[in-house]
């Protein structure tokens, strides 16, 4: 009765007002400039300043972060304030000074800090960033991100894999505004089967944590999180729409509004992207994509916030032949990759048999084009969050998320090789993930900030089959349970420069029986299953600043884990006739502890940020596929784990008001206990050294040029269960933009974009690349 009658009073309260003036270093007012107040629950309040560059925000008494961005100006440092109940205080910001950008986050530990504050390696890519280089995807949006490797197999639209500190792809967790995305239907039940999917809709920044985060966010947080963070609405109503196209007849249109109604009490922020590729890579692998994301916050009192967010999309894309040996190769040891040349590769496309063609010293066939090999995919997540705030000490947040996913494979007879069916295949997967949870925040004093709190999760996987006639169809269902309880504690010390963080997470699971048709021959027909075991993780972490010097020093070490997916416990294939058993019911959680240590250094009055840190994991257990296990086929177990260890260093300079300029270097260090190819010991598709640059200048007050260089050393990748070593990626990116103003709130902006402008020949895992290819287009801003 109580806390109803608390949340009656929250509901009711009442409310402060913040005035808020933004100015250029002239004292100029400095309209249309976007300024975030950001709750101690992460909760965001957004408006766009009038043409006297002022706005005022009504909000609950308490402490809260202010930022403020504005085209053509460096952002502000996010600053800690005070609204007083009795006292409408103005504060002023001032845009336009060089310096190092330094941003709100909340994936670091949950809730809102600056990326100053934070005690663990976390880089953030905002949306102005991603605005300004025209990034189409999220994974082109990370791609020179410190101590993470995006790989993509092939052109625009095909599989793309993040893996972070010389980790697995199953080991980063994929965030939507804090809660998994996950593909049920999946192998192992990551993101991996989505992440070709996510493009830019409506994201207001992504934020990557590197090290373990499984006490914050549970599986597949073993080396890190991405978490992509849906743009804010609020203010005056703002938007843009952008076309462009260029290479692989490719074609892009995008939409984006946002703004608020009733005096700001509803706020929205909505995105929508079509990108069309009709030729892609060699004139014959079309794709398509169709994405949206957006989200509402309904602000019921000063204290009591109701948001929905959505984020979908629907794509389709031919599937190309995985790649394959060729030639005289060797049965055992490292072969150095030639690819078969394009005219022969044509010829095996269109018929000619193996035997036939004059490889040379080739040594691979790259992916070959399958005429009749199409994959349709569908994801959406979307979800409700309900914070109600009674003081600045105490908050409640209740939130809600559906994530379905959807993968429609169809194969025909046609197309080169042995493999082809004599009839067409249709194999759907479907998965769905329902996940609630309950959390409290509690700050009982000003240097000390607790939050606890449970989670469920109810998890299904469906397969179905439709095999050539005259065999059997096949139907499989698979459902989980599993129930959380997490809880974490942050301390400051001397002033915020010392700072600790501890975090623990349980998690225990329940699984149902599963549902095959034909049920004649059916695996786990009548048997009743032991619950996994629980996996429990801890997370400590410790940051001191010495602000004189602009020095922080911080360490940050855990235990991570996986749980096993549904396919990995049950997972079978149905060939028409007869099942064969993948999945061990049994299986154990990956399990394992990392540690890193870190230094960030300030300099030249913030304008010089350089960061460095070491990094140690140690897999202790994992789930390996072996294909000793009912052989041929092979199955599922758990098994020896493996390192990877290194050291990560990134700078960041604001040379000039109009030159900023980053680089980062990764040296990774990855061994499994258990080689994948007999004698290989290093991971697999995890070069030793990863490099980037990038560096913006404003050439004008309104053209800007930007250059991006991304590269590896060479790395060992396996084609058909043979080490193939491929040399590293070597790919420079130039672009540039015109900006010109047409009123107060409207712009017009044109940019054109040469990618890989070595035009280098690059295969990833034995996939082809694209070579040298350009961008032309146009946004409107309104």
């Amino acid at each position: 009765m109580k806390f109803l009658l608390l949340l009656v009073a929250a509901v009711s309260a009442g409310a402060a007002v913040l005035s808020v003036r933004i100015v250029d270093p002239g004292r100029q007012a400095i309209p249309a400039a976007t300024v975030s107040l950001i709750s101690q629950d992460g909760e965001a309040q957004a408006l766009t300043t009038d043409s006297a560059g002022s706005c005022r925000f009504t909000a609950a008494p308490g402490h809260y972060l202010l930022s403020a961005v504005a085209a053509g100006f460096d952002a502000s440092v996010p600053q800690q304030v005070e609204v007083l109940r009795e006292s409408d205080s103005p504060v002023t910001i001032s845009l336009g000074i060089a310096q190092v950008r330094s941003t709100v986050v909340v994936t670091a530990s949950g809730t809102p800090q600056t990326t100053d504050e934070v005690s663990k390696a976390l880089t953030v890519v905002d949306s102005s960033t991603i605005e300004q280089r025209a990034d189409k995807t999220v994974a082109e949006a990370l791609a020179d991100v410190p101590g993470l490797l995006v790989q993509q197999l092939g052109g625009p639209l095909s599989f793309v894999s993040f893996k972070i500190r010389g980790l697995r792809d199953t080991d980063t967790a994929v965030l939507v505004d804090g809660m998994r995305l996950r593909d049920a239907s999946g192998t192992q039940g990551d993101a991996s089967g989505v992440l070709e999917d996510l493009l830019i809709a409506d994201t207001g920044r992504i934020e990557v944590l590197r090290g373990t985060g499984s006490s914050l966010y549970g599986t597949d947080a073993t080396g890190g999180v991405v978490n992509i963070v849906t743009g804010e609405g609020g203010g005056h109503t703002r938007g843009s729409i952008t076309a462009d196209g260029g290479s692989l007849g490719a074609a892009r249109g995008a939409a984006h509004l946002s703004g608020g109604f009733d005096q700001d009490r509803i706020q929205y922020s909505v995105g929508l992207t079509h990108w069309n590729v009709t030729r892609g890579i060699d004139n014959d692998s079309p794709a398509r994509n169709t994405s949206g994301q957006g989200q509402v916050t309904f602000r019921l009192s000063s204290i009591a916030f109701l948001t929905a967010r959505v984020y979908a999309g629907d794509s389709f894309s031919f599937i190309r032949l995985s790649p394959m040996p060729v030639g005289n190769v060797p049965s055992s040891g490292i072969i150095n990759a030639v690819p078969l040349s394009l005219a022969q590769q044509h010829l095996y496309e269109s018929g000619t048999p193996l035997e036939d063609l004059n490889p040379g010293n080739a040594n691979f066939i790259a992916d070959q084009f399958d005429p009749d090999s199409t994959r349709v995919g569908h994801f959406f997540t979307g979800a409700l969050r309900f914070v109600v705030r009674p003081s600045d000490r105490l908050s409640f947040t209740a939130q809600y998320q559906n994530v379905r996913t959807t993968r429609d494979y169809g194969d025909g007879p046609a197309g080169p090789g042995y493999f082809q069916p004599a009839g067409t295949n249709l194999s759907d997967y479907f998965g769905r993930i329902q996940t609630a949870n309950a959390r409290v925040d509690y700050s009982p004093s000003h240097w000390q900030h607790l939050d606890a709190g449970y989670e469920f999760e109810d998890e299904d996987f469906q397969n179905s089959l439709i095999p050539p006639p005259s065999t059997a169809a096949f139907y499989g269902n698979v459902s989980q349970l599993s129930h959380a309880i997490f809880a974490q504690d942050q301390l400051q010390f001397d002033g915020g420069r010392l700072q600790f963080s501890a975090g623990y997470r349980a998690q225990f699971f329940s699984l149902d029986t599963p549902f095959f048709q034909p049920a004649a021959g059916a695996p786990f027909a009548g048997q009743n299953f032991a619950a996994p075991p629980t996996a429990q993780t801890g997370d400590l972490s410790a940051a001191y600043t010495l602000r004189r010097s602009g020095t922080k020093f911080r360490a940050h070490a855990g235990r991570g884990y996986r749980a096993p997916s549904l396919y990995e416990r049950f997972g079978t294939y149905f060939d028409g006739f007869n099942y064969t058993l993948y999945g061990d019911p049994n299986l154990h959680p990956d399990r394992s502890s990392s540690v890193d240590i870190g230094i960030d250094q300030r300099l030249w009055n913030s304008r010089v940020q350089l960061s460095a840190t070491y990094f140690y994991t140690r897999l202790s257990q994992l789930i390996i596929f072996d294909t000793g296990i009912n052989p041929p086929y092979g199955g599922y177990r758990n098994g020896g784990g493996g390192i990877a260890s290194g050291f990560e260093f990134s700078s960041s300079v604001a040379a000039t008001r109009r030159l900023q300029f980053n680089a980062a270097y990764t040296y990774t260090n990855s061994r499994q206990d258990t080689p994948e190819v007999p004698g290989v010991w290093q991971s697999l598709d995890i070069p030793h050294h990863q490099y980037s640059v990038y560096a913006t200048e404003r050439l004008t007050a309104r053209v800007t040029a930007i250059f991006r260089y991304f590269g590896t050393s060479d790395y060992v990748s396996s084609i058909w269960g043979l080490g193939y070593r491929f040399p590293g990626a070597a790919r420079a990116q130039a672009m540039l933009s015109y900006r010109r103003p047409l009123g107060e709130f409207r712009a017009i902006r044109f940019y054109g974009k040469v990618d890989n402008l070595s035009n280098q020949a690059y295969f990833q895992d034995g996939f082809r690349t694209p070579g040298a290819t350009f961008t032309v287009g146009t946004q409107f801003e309104f």
